[in-house]
């Protein structure tokens, strides 16, 4: 078990030795602080009277509705979250708060956040035949299975890494930027026809929780990629390729009902709480799951047996 550990030590120093990996990591900082400085710049004044807002804001929708511009099923559920928010006296969560700017963050790191670890897990094999360093260190080891697992187990330890970074940088940047206050904001959404709230930052944290589940699957694949390519530049390229236009491309094909077959329309599990809905209509959380464990095993049983039977001495 220590020549395991030590064997995840030692690529986890190779990783974190590389200066991509810090370059990703100051990429996310500052696209952070930017995401922080424009909202506190552009953001509207938070002093307002906001239930005279929403009751303007009912009044117009109303006034819409009667003059046929817009249909009274399109505007329902706007109305009632703003009567809710009225009768439940729950202010609108302002735009340069702690927990909007996390979710802010959220939203849009994420993208970013599986695109360098897949870029990461692109590289882990790869690179070794790349620079031939792969012949010494099956060399060292008695097992091929122990080498590529320890790497796996690297990976997984740099996305907790990453992921921890983009909660708490993410935190303590919007902490300086609107202060460490509104830990109670409600967010307001419908379920099923009925008006619901919830804590909007314990919400933003579950999402990341959820989301970690999707950038496992793309690091897989990746890694997956990594280790059947001999070329580093065609394993990363390939991996990103993958990370973004793939869930497009399924997002595309969720009009057809055979669609929820395919794993990139089960990844992302936040389809699957409050206020959101699956891509296509009949698909569950649990289906999802069975869904990527079986993509996931096929993945991994291929990657191992590739890795263990593939010949090195080239």
């Amino acid at each position: 078990m220590s020549k395991f550990i030590g064997l995840v030590r030692n690529e986890h120093m190779k990783t974190f030795r590389r200066l991509s990996t810090w370059i990703m990591l100051g990429i996310a900082a500052v696209l952070f602080i930017t995401i922080a400085a424009f909202t506190a710049y552009y953001a509207p004044d938070d002093n307002s009277d906001w239930r005279a807002e929403n009751e303007q804001q009912i009044k117009d929708y109303q006034q819409y509705v009667e003059e046929g511009t817009l249909e009274q099923s399109d505007v329902e559920g706007d109305i009632a979250l703003l009567q809710y928010q009225l009768d439940q006296d729950i202010q609108p969560v302002q735009d340069n708060t702690l927990p909007a700017y996390m979710d802010t963050v959220m939203f849009y790191g994420s993208a970013f956040l599986i695109m360098f670890v897949a870029i990461i897990a692109g590289g882990m094999v790869s690179t070794e035949f790349g620079t031939g360093t792969i012949k010494l260190l099956l060399t060292k080891t008695p097992s091929r299975f122990r080498v590529l697992t320890s790497k796996y187990v690297s990976m997984l330890v740099t996305m907790v890494i990453f992921f921890l970074f983009f909660i708490g940088f993410s935190f303590i940047v919007g902490g300086i930027f609107f202060g460490f206050t509104n830990f109670d904001a409600k967010e307001i959404i419908i379920e099923n026809g009925e008006v619901l709230n919830s804590n909007m930052l314990v919400s933003t944290i579950r999402d990341y929780g959820l989301n970690f589940i999707q950038v496992l699957i793309y690091a897989t694949i990746a890694f997956a990629l990594s280790t059947v390519f001999r070329n580093t530049a065609l394993a990363i390229g390939f991996s990103i390729f993958i990370s973004m236009f793939f869930p497009t491309i399924s997002m595309v094909l969720s009009r057809y009902d055979w669609s929820k077959y395919i794993l990139f329309n089960n990844v992302d599990l936040i389809a699957y709480t409050p206020g959101n809905t699956p891509p296509v209509a009949d698909m569950t959380l649990t289906f999802s799951i069975v869904v990527m464990l079986v993509y996931f095993i096929i993945i991994t049983a291929i990657t191992w047996f590739s890795f263990i039977k593939r010949d090195v001495t080239a």
